[in-house]
């Protein structure tokens, strides 16, 4: 196999198929990238066996064939390479040479029979979204995604699309990251429900950018595909029932709160310096008529702020969890935030006090018991 390109035009191409590559596989071939040169398209593709990435890019001065070279391996040479036109050129034993400007590097490939099968990707379904859009919704919810096993449903996040209104909900089991956006899905007018896996998710977002271009995505019975630029990034869906979000959220809320989001954030980042990393206290919220004065102790010292606020009801002394907060409070763009309580044993709701006419968000976050 042989191919000359440009060694920007490859590492955009190298890249995406990296990110869908597996870094701790028991078969090596899974920590390696598939290049495949068909005329002059060259084709690299990644899969760890849950998700996969395919990226098309021309090449000149092309021969047929196709290697698999380590993943990491192949990343960071392309990406040191000068800019200039890079060479690639495999032989019958799978040793490929790799050469830009003055730099040479041999690397020992692998034969493309030992890559895994890629999935058939016919889609049953297909509608469009812009790219800032999702990747808004995505960030915007990942960070409540459960990081363990114990109930691998949570691992992901569920996406609900009606027509052209689409909902996505991210929990933990402590706390949960609920956007929706009116009007954003293009040529559906179905109603579909797939929960995606958070670290596939996490991969795209690195790839989709801040374009209003759209994002074409297809629904099989197992998988779901995005399609943009050259890439294509698919992933198995996780089976089994979401939790019922909406029984989640706590009614009739007693306590009214509302409080501006950057100085809330500055507030609980300065408290937060006191904070063991260890132990990872919650830090003591209390409500008063006018203020939240926040505070956390322990054997360093302690670190005591306050800022005014708006309230109605009681006052309220509650334990919070200040990274769970702060998380929150990072991905909301409104200057105005309203916050509402029921009890110290009870999560408090997150919302924005002027919501959009095209977008609506709502974070709970679980209490923490004080000592």
């Amino acid at each position: 196999m042989k191919f000359v390109i440009d060694k920007n035009e490859l590492l955009s191409l190298v890249i995406p198929a990296h990110s869908a590559a597996s870094s701790k596989a028991t078969l090596p071939a899974l920590e390696g990238i598939l290049l495949s040169v068909r005329g002059d398209e060259l084709t690299i593709s990644g899969y760890d066996l849950e998700k996969g990435v395919r990226a098309v890019g021309t090449v000149r001065n092309s021969e047929d064939g196709e290697v698999i070279i380590n993943a990491q391996k192949i990343a960071a040479i392309v990406r040191n390479m000068p800019d200039d036109d890079v060479v690639f050129e495999s032989d019958d034993k799978n040793n490929a040479t790799i050469t830009g400007g003055n730099a040479e590097f041999n690397i020992h490939g692998m034969s493309a029979s030992a890559f895994p099968s890629m999935p058939m990707l016919d889609n049953e379904s297909a509608f469009a979204i812009s790219r800032k859009v999702l990747k808004e919704l995505i960030v915007s919810t990942l960070f409540s995604v459960a990081q363990t096993e114990s109930r691998p449903i949570l691992t992901g996040e569920c996406f609900m699309i009606d027509g052209a209104d689409i909902t996505v909900v991210a929990l933990d089991g402590v706390r949960m990251a609920v956007r929706k956006a009116f009007g954003v899905i293009a040529n559906n007018i179905e109603s579909y429900k797939a929960v995606i896996p958070g670290k596939a998710l996490a991969e795209l977002v690195k790839l989709l950018g801040d374009s209003e271009e759209p994002v074409n995505i297809g629904l099989t019975r197992k998988n779901i595909i995005f399609k943009f630029d050259s890439i294509v990034l698919f992933t198995r869906l996780l089976e089994g029932d979401y939790v019922d979000y909406e029984g989640l959220i706590p009614k009739e809320p007693k306590i009214f709160v509302e409080v501006e989001a950057v100085p809330f954030l500055d507030c609980l980042e300065r408290v937060s310096l006191m904070v063991d990393d260890k132990l990872k206290p919650p830090v003591r919220c209390m409500i008063g008529d006018d203020s939240i004065e926040i505070s956390c102790s322990n054997q360093f010292g302690k670190a005591v702020d306050c800022i005014p606020v708006k309230k109605k009801g009681e006052d309220l002394e509650i334990g919070l969890d200040n990274r769970f907060l702060m998380d929150v409070l990072r991905t909301c763009k409104d200057d105005s935030l309203n916050i509402e309580m029921t009890t110290a044993f009870m999560g408090i709701v997150i919302k924005p006090t002027q919501p959009e006419k095209d977008r609506e968000y709502i974070y709970v976050i679980a209490p923490r018991r004080l000592r």
